[in-house]
């Protein structure tokens, strides 16, 4: 099986991509709040990546500046996984 150059620079970008998050994930995620992370990816991954992309575009945007641990990771996965609450709009007849 044969690489092109397309490829190759697609699987790098891939790579960097993946390290700088595992970077990002690292500075402000405490160990117990990474391990918790890593389990909920086994059993929900949408949800434990839609976690990680607000992570990382918090950090990347200067938002984030506290290290989440595993209370504030909780607090933010009951968040997240709360069900939004359907507006429904009733138009009566007269």
């Amino acid at each position: 099986m044969e690489y092109g150059t397309n490829d190759i620079e697609s699987l790098e970008q891939k790579k960097q991509l993946q390290k700088m998050r595992q970077e990002v994930l690292t500075k402000f995620l405490t160990k117990e709040a990474r391990e918790r992370l890593g389990n909920i990816k086994y059993g929900h991954p949408e949800l434990a990546d839609e976690v990680e992309n607000m992570l990382i575009q918090s950090a990347l945007t200067g938002r984030l500046k506290t290290i989440i641990d595993d209370k504030k990771l909780k607090e933010l996965l009951q968040a997240i996984s709360q069900p939004k609450k359907e507006q429904k709009i009733k138009f009566e007849d007269k």
